[in-house]
């Protein structure tokens, strides 16, 4: 039985960075406010009692400014927030909006887009006391072996919001074309928290195997 080798929640992943960003901008504030001088009281020029006295100078060694370091410090500061904000955005994009984007840009640049190396023949689900199970089959449809393939099982919520993310080994660390492997999930403590999945596949290096959906009438997510 395959075991949970993945799991996170992104709400606290979305809380730590928007906490990071609010960090970063107090951190912003106090140093501004730090590198703030107060301003000098003016104070008369001494009477001058000689009428054939020459131009008056004026000395702004001794004025309050903003120095190069200060402002390097501050532009690093703005940018980094800006950063923060950009990946608070991608995090809360859904994955498929990221993978279109990626996909649009590879064919502006005259990419061919990558051939499916799978096929994806069953995918269901059952409950089994409190656990919840999930098992899958897949086809190597390549010419060549497939080595450490992975499927990444994402869980959602009934209003759509993931919850959880498994990645769950095949049964078969090589797949030799045309040869089928399967993956199973099992989840326990299942009280319904999940109202939907989905699946996609990468290799344990990291690089994702696109598939081809030939199921039939879908028992799943």
């Amino acid at each position: 039985m395959s075991t949970l080798l993945l799991s996170y929640n992104p709400l606290y992943v979305r809380m730590g960075l928007a906490a990071l960003a609010v960090l970063l901008i107090i951190g912003y504030l106090l140093y501004h406010l730090s590198r703030t001088r107060k301003p000098r009281a003016e104070v008369p020029p001494p009477a001058d009692k000689s009428p054939s006295s020459g131009p008056r100078m004026f000395d702004y060694s001794s004025r309050g400014g903003s120095t190069l370091p200060g402002n390097i410090a501050r532009a690093a500061l703005i940018l980094l927030a800006v950063c923060v904000a950009l990946g608070l955005l991608l995090i809360s994009m859904p994955d498929g909006t990221i993978d279109s984007m990626a996909q649009s840009l590879r064919l502006r640049k005259g990419e061919t887009p990558p051939q499916e190396g799978i096929s994806l023949l069953y995918l269901g689900d059952e409950i089994k006391g409190k656990e919840f199970h999930i098992r899958g089959v897949i086809r190597n449809i390549s010419t060549q072996p497939i080595e450490k393939l992975d499927a990444t099982i994402r869980l959602y919520a009934p209003d759509g919001i993931l919850i959880e993310t498994a990645v769950i080994r095949m049964d078969a660390e090589v797949i030799a074309p045309d040869a089928t492997a399967t993956f199973h999930l099992a989840y326990p403590d299942f009280a319904g928290q999940f109202g939907s999945y989905s699946v996609d596949f990468k290799l344990r290096q990291g690089q994702a195997m696109p598939f081809k959906d030939v199921r039939g009438p879908r028992a799943g997510g």
